[in-house]
Parts: structure tokens; sequence; C-alpha cells
């Protein structure tokens, strides 16, 4: 019997009520969640034995983050950007031309890793519609990143050297995510960071010293981002309706495919960023990584919001920024090393503790941005949404084995957490995942939701290309496919070095119209800062100008 008992709980481990959708797809959502509450209760000692199946982090510290309509706070220089947010126009999509866009496409300065996937390329009758995916592009960020970004300004205006000051004082909101926007570099990779500017300058280093004393030409703040912004670009994706000109496949090289009915032809994409730990105290290195050297006093870390507020020092106030945004201290390495708990990863001969739960809230912002971005799509275009999900920052930027788990339990809780919001997703399709179940996911289960007009979404956890075509039974849908971006480069990357198959950046860029559409020196019009779009659990997507009016009604 106990061993019957196990391999049940085995088999139904997380909130999803997996079942057959033929016999029972329609069963009580609340009868659901209530027989797995008890079986969780009742045989979560069990489950805590298996290393294979345990969450990654204990119940002490899985807190479900961020809580849906959590207020946060603004303060009055903070009230006086979004005044002038209020009033920003909507760029007006009638206007677009697509003569005079590939006009400016043609004067871009760079060479495109291929032609296939411009617009020049497609066919005359696609024409059209390609415009109106040309007018269907934006910037958009979450609604915390927003007041991340408010909060930034604020500290550097207050606290920022003379080179900083000059590019941030009197700057708006919309003009630091037009700068994100348009400063980065065309490619950016690697541990020694090497880069390709936008005037064709390539080198490697020095973008450490950007916005110091230190920085020396070409990358100086007036030209390039520094890690500062580098780290809020990170938070930044861009997103639209696009052609897919094949099924996507990481050697895909825009090679057309000419049998248009093993594809999906069109769909929508977005570029989604993870945390990078390449270079060591800069990006999420600062909020994750727990060091010797890095978390101390003297740096910052470890004051309280009081004693922040007392000492009056740069780093400090620094640091204040994202403990903020998190809801979460800063810690102390002294005082963490010799703990032994479940959010912290502490491997042998290493010089780092690896925060667990630092690493799952940096997650939850960016799935929530894809989750209600992809509703607010399915929702305008009155169509059911099959969502591509890849990894993000799991590839050569890991840093520690267990972040797949920790990216599948927090896409697992956002879910979760939104589904009553989320009626216009019918698929999440988890690909090329080294896990095919894990906590609430499982291959072909069921997330039940009582407001869903399917019963609830299905997931999947198997290996596909982003725009293959889908079977019979989700023909109707559209895909929005997530592709891993980088937040010091324009979309594809390595694409504009000619590495066309060197990870999903360039295929991506190869298989659909984004080296174009969501190129902001190319489509100008919809990919700028007065364009910047807000996502929020509360009021949905809006245009930050809408946004603005109603934060501050």
């Amino acid at each position: 019997m106990q061993l019957a008992l196990v391999t049940n709980i085995k088999q139904y481990h997380g909130l999803t009520f997996n079942i057959h959708t033929s016999t029972c797809k329609y069963a009580s959502c609340m009868t659901s969640h209530m027989m797995w509450t008890t079986i969780q209760k009742l045989f979560s000692h069990i489950m805590a034995t298996n290393d294979s199946t345990a969450p990654v982090l204990s119940e002490d510290y899985n807190v479900i983050w961020p809580q849906n309509n959590s207020a946060i706070k603004l303060t009055t220089f903070g009230r006086q950007l979004l005044q002038k947010c209020a009033i920003v126009n909507k760029p007006d999509a009638d206007n677009i031309s697509i003569e005079s866009f590939m006009i400016q496409s043609n004067d871009f300065p760079l060479q495109f890793g291929t032609d296939t996937c411009r617009v020049m390329s497609q066919p005359t009758q696609r024409h059209t519609a390609i415009r109106e995916q040309i007018a269907s592009a934006y910037p958009l960020i979450h609604e915390r990143v927003l007041y991340l970004y408010l909060a930034f300004l604020e500290h550097k205006n207050k606290y920022g050297n003379e080179i900083e000051r000059a590019i941030y004082a009197d700057i708006t909101l919309t003009a630091l995510v037009q700068r994100l926007l348009v400063k980065r570099c065309a490619a950016f990779y690697g541990c020694i960071d090497k880069y390709l500017l936008i005037t064709g300058e390539k080198g490697y280093g020095g973008f450490c010293e950007v916005g110091t004393d230190e920085e020396k030409a070409p990358l100086q703040l007036e030209n390039v981002l520094s890690y500062d912004e580098i780290k809020l670009s990170a938070f930044l994706s861009i997103s639209s309706q696009t052609e897919f000109i094949n099924d996507g496949n990481r050697y895909n090289e825009g090679v057309i495919e000419v049998d248009k009915s093993k594809i999906e032809t069109e769909g929508i994409v977005i570029g989604m960023i993870g945390g990078r730990f390449q270079v060591k105290e800069a990006m999420e290195w600062q909020d994750i990584m727990i060091t010797a050297t890095q978390n101390t006093k003297e740096n910052g870390y470890g004051f309280s919001t009081q004693e922040a507020a007392v000492a009056n020092k740069r780093n400090v106030d620094y640091r204040r920024i994202w403990t903020d945004f998190y809801e979460e201290a800063d810690l102390i390495y002294e005082k963490v090393k010799a703990q032994h708990s479940k959010r912290f990863f502490i491997k042998p001969n290493v010089n780092y503790i690896f925060d667990n739960l630092m690493m799952k809230k940096r997650y939850a912002i960016s799935f929530d941005t894809l989750l209600l971005e992809a509703e607010s799509r399915g929702a305008y275009l009155n169509k059911q949404i099959y969502i591509h999900v890849v990894g993000i920052g799991l590839g050569s930027w890991r840093a520690v084995p267990q972040q797949e788990k920790i990216f599948l339990e927090t896409f697992g809780e956002r879910l979760q957490q939104l589904l009553p919001q989320l009626s216009h997703i019918s698929v999440v399709h988890f690909s090329y995942f080294v896990s095919s179940a894990w906590a609430n996911l499982q291959d072909g289960s069921l997330m039940l939701s009582e407001t869903h007009p399917e019963g609830g979404i299905k997931i999947f956890m198997s290996n596909r290309n982003p725009s293959e075509k889908l079977p019979p039974e989700y023909k109707n849908m559209l895909v929005l496919e997530s592709y891993a971006w980088a937040g010091n480069a324009l979309p594809g990357n390595d694409f504009w070095l000619g590495a066309l198959a060197s990870s999903g950046d360039p295929a991506a860029a190869c298989s659909t119209l984004i080296s174009e559409l969501h190129n902001p020196h190319i489509n100008t019009a919809m990919v700028n800062g007065n364009n910047l779009h807000v996502v929020s659990p509360r009021f949905g997507m809006l245009h930050i100008a809408d946004y603005a009016k109603k934060i501050l009604q």
C-alpha cells in the first residue's frame, strides 16, 4: 500500500491536476485544488526526501512573488516623471509606409546576417500583413520595472558623477527607455564582453569603466550603455506580430521553407532576457551571488531601509534601489556562509554562494511579462495563444546546475498565480528543457481554471521548433515565440556578425522579421521610448500614457 501511495504522489506531484481531457476536462477546479492540497499535505514528508522531485526552495522560502495588485510606492520625484509620461503621445500607426520602412532598412549601416529575413525579400502579396506587423511592434516592461526605472533616475540625479549627470539631468522615463533601445551594441557576447557597435567598431572589454573617469572612446556613456543600464535593459522586451519564413530551428540560417504546410506562416515573437553572470559584480551577480568581496558593508550591502536613509552614500542608495525592487534585504557574506538552508546553494571549491530565492524573483518578473503580454495579444487579435517557451539564461549564461529547476518551478507558480487572467492562452509548450516534468508542470497535463474557455491551460514539455506546424487540434491558435535575447544587443545579436547558428538569438532573427521589426534604428516609428507599453496584473497591457493616467488618478 505504501509503495502505491508513493507512486501516485510522484505521478501527481504539484498543483496541476494531470487529467485526460477527453474524460474530465471540465472537472471542478475548486474540487481539484482541495484534493491536491490535501494530498500535498498528507505526503509532503515523503516527497521531501526525494531530491529529484522536491522543490528547490523549502516552504520557508518559497514565497509567491510578486503578489497581484501589490502596492508600489511612488516618490515625489517619481510622481513628477510619471506626470510627464501621462502626456506622451502614442505613435500613429496609420502613417506607416512599407516603402519608407524598406528605405530605412537599406540605410542601416551594418550588413544583415542574411537578407532572406528582411521585408524586401517577402512576397509583395504579404505587404499588407507586414505593414500591420510593423505597426504592432512595441517595447514593454513589467509595472514593477517602471518603478525601478524611476528609482534609478532619482538615484543618478542625486548621487551620479559628472559624466552621469550630464546624461541623466532632466531625462524623462521614456527618454531613458529610448537610450536603452538605441545606445546598445549590435552584438555583445562572451565573458570578455566582445562587441560590435552600430558604427562598425569592434573590440572587447571596457564596459565596466563606462560612465566613470576611466571610460575610453568609443565606449563612453554618451555613446553606449553602462553596466548599470544594461542591468535595467535586461527587463525590457520588444514584441510584435511577424512572418515566419521557416520552422525556426537552431540551424535554420534563414533558409526559406518552400512548403508552407510544414510551418506556421505568421505569429508573435518576443525577446526575453535571462540573468547574466559572466562578469563578476555586475548585472544579476550583484543581487544573486553572495561573495566575500562583494557583500560587505563597505560596498553598501546589509543596510536596513532606515540605515540606508541615514547613510546618505551612493553605494548604499544603489543597493536600496534593488532591495526595494525585489522586496528582499541584502545579505552579508559572513552571515550567510554558515547557514544551512535550501535558499542558498554553496558549491565546494567556489568563492560564491548562489541565492535561489533571488534567482526565482528575477525570473518571476520576466515570466509575468511574457504571460500577460501573450494574454494581451490574444485578446486584441481574438485568438487563442500557443506559447513556445525556451530557457533564458540557461545556456552559456547558466551559473549553477539547478537553474532549470528554478526556472520551471517559478514559471509554474506564476502561471498558477495569473491563471484567472489568462483566458486567451491555451497552451504553454516548454521546448528543449532537460526535464519533462517539474513541480506543477508535467508534459500533457492541464492546469485547471474555472474561468478559462477550455477548462484550463495545456502544458507540454517536449522538443519542438518555434514555428513548426501545430497539430490539427491546435490549428486555429496563434504561436507566440519567446526567444533568448540579450540586454546590450540588437535582436539577433551574433546575427550581425554573420554567426547565424551560434544560439537561439540569431536563429530567431533568421526565421522571423525581427532584425527589422524590432530594430529601433529601422522601425523608428514604433520601437521607441514614446511607444513604451507597461504590463500589469492590475490593468493588463497599457501604453505608458494610459498607465500613468491610471496611477495618477
